[in-house]
């Protein structure tokens, strides 16, 4: 029972560690005696294993990153991401979804049976059947050049390049959730309401904290780092061997009082 989640001893690598949900999966990771590869831009404090500092939207970094990594791995984070504004609507499409790809399609053949990906999408990024179409478009393009020059050329660009990004990580996950149970590897996001991170710290320099509060869940706070990082944590491990292909909100039951009608559906989920 002490290694009731199964990742002592294991390889895993995550990215976006050096703050916020990424960090508190990190810090939990390492508690529970996974062996943690982190990679992010930023200065990584967690003690994990190797830290690699890698530039998510760049693929040159990326692939550097990659090669320090080990040939079997546990179970795959993905945590890095950025809002809009402050960053460009580039920027936010090439790390979110673009850098978030070409990492996760380079892992999945050093991914053993019985492992896990769980990345972070968002709430925002629930409207994704209302734009699938477009979505789709995007999702065809399998490579890491093509995913940037679609980006850079920005056809007909849904306006909100943050939640567009979190639609495009959703139908993947559920997309792949098929292929990747023949080879004994469960895909899995989880969708968080405004969390207290260094994320939300530079959005709310750039939107008001009270519109930003429109979207928290009714027990009327952000979530914490930990509250979000556990989720993750759990959905690699042992006890969610069978959960697969969900975008599972962790919202305090934000998603559901939208569903039922109690609050307006502002983000159309």
């Amino acid at each position: 029972m002490n290694n009731i989640l199964g990742y002592e001893g294991k390889n895993v690598v995550i990215t976006g560690c050096a703050t916020g949900m990424g960090k508190a999966a990190a810090e939990l990771l390492v508690e529970l005696g996974a062996q943690v590869y982190a990679l992010d831009i930023g200065e990584v404090t967690v003690p994990v294993k190797l830290a690699i500092k890698t530039d998510m939207k760049d693929k040159i970094s990326i692939d550097a990153a990659i090669e320090q990594l080990p040939g079997e791995i546990h179970a795959l984070f993905n945590c890095a991401g950025v809002p809009h504004p402050p960053f460009s609507a580039i920027d936010t499409m090439m790390i979110n979804w673009v850098g978030l790809r070409h990492l996760t399609e380079a892992l999945i053949p050093r991914i053993s049976e019985g492992g896990g990906i769980a990345s972070i999408a968002s709430t925002a990024g629930m409207a994704w059947s209302s734009n699938l179409e477009k979505v789709n478009e995007f999702l065809a393009l399998e490579d890491f050049d093509a995913g940037a020059a679609w980006v850079q050329d920005m056809p007909e660009m849904n306006t909100d390049p943050y939640g567009f990004s979190k639609q495009c990580l959703i139908v993947y996950t559920m997309t792949n959730a098929k292929a990747l149970a023949a080879k004994g590897i469960r895909i899995n996001t989880i969708a968080p309401s405004p969390t207290a991170t260094a994320f939300m710290d530079k959005l709310t320099k750039e939107i008001p904290e009270d519109a930003i509060k429109m979207f928290c869940p009714s027990i009327g706070r952000f979530a914490e780092p930990e509250e979000m990082g556990q989720p993750l944590v759990l959905l690699n491990s042992n006890l969610a061997s069978f959960i697969s292909g969900l975008n599972i909100p962790v919202d305090y039951g934000y998603s559901a009082e939208v569903w039922m009608g109690q609050r307006d559906n502002l983000m159309n989920i």
